[in-house]
């Protein structure tokens, strides 16, 4: 029982640790905090509110504050007279903006062939179906690695609305999605063995 008790002591000790580990510097939220106040001041001048009970400051400082900590930044756009659908077009803006980032990482690098010759990516239509097939595999994984923080909504003279999404991904599981796009790319183009290997390699650095 005497080990038991120590042991849970132990745990408790180490706990806040962790979750301190977590926590911001204090250089990190006046950075938050600033960032926060600038942006959600500049939204409500372009006629921005918020959807949800939160305030547009306290929304912006909690996002900031996950990409200090890691997290990266993706937005989707939408324009609707409903609500619902503007969101929808706003995740699926997200997903197909994701998708075009993670295809232009790969697209036109240098590959060479078994001889060592350079490989027209740009003109070779093996290349081109396959392209096509990743950024669709990509957006069609990437969504479930799209966390959403905030959306931002505008009324318009016409009575439609336009949306915006401001989402977090995390890379390191967005680029296990990624991986599997390009598997599942190469097999469905039958994208040369060789080719798919450098290509891979392409698609393990970090997405800018």
């Amino acid at each position: 029982m005497k080990k038991i008790i120590m042991l849970i002591m132990a745990l408790c000790l180490i706990a806040p640790a962790a979750v301190a580990q977590q926590a911001l510097t204090p250089k990190q939220e006046k950075l938050c905090n600033k960032n926060a106040k600038d942006r959600a001041k500049q939204l409500k001048k372009d006629g921005y509110d918020i959807m949800g009970s939160l305030p547009l400051q306290d929304a912006l400082y909690k996002h900031f504050a996950k990409m200090e900590m890691g997290a990266t930044e993706q937005m989707g756009n939408g324009h609707s007279k409903s609500q619902n659908n503007g969101r929808q077009m706003c995740l699926t803006s997200a997903m197909s903006e994701y998708a075009s980032k993670a295809v232009s990482q790969i697209k036109g690098r240098s590959v060479t062939d078994a001889y060592g010759n350079e490989v027209d990516t740009e003109n070779d239509p093996e290349f081109a179906r396959f392209y096509a097939a990743y950024e669709r595999l990509t957006q069609k994984e990437i969504k479930g690695e799209l966390q959403e923080s905030f959306t931002i909504v505008k009324k318009n003279a016409d009575g439609t609305y336009d949306f915006r999404m401001y989402l977090l991904v995390d890379e390191d599981k967005a680029l296990a999605r990624r991986q599997k796009a390009l598997k599942d790319a190469a097999a469905e183009t039958n994208l040369a063995q060789d080719y798919a290997k450098q290509v891979s390699e392409f698609v393990n650095e970090p997405l800018k």
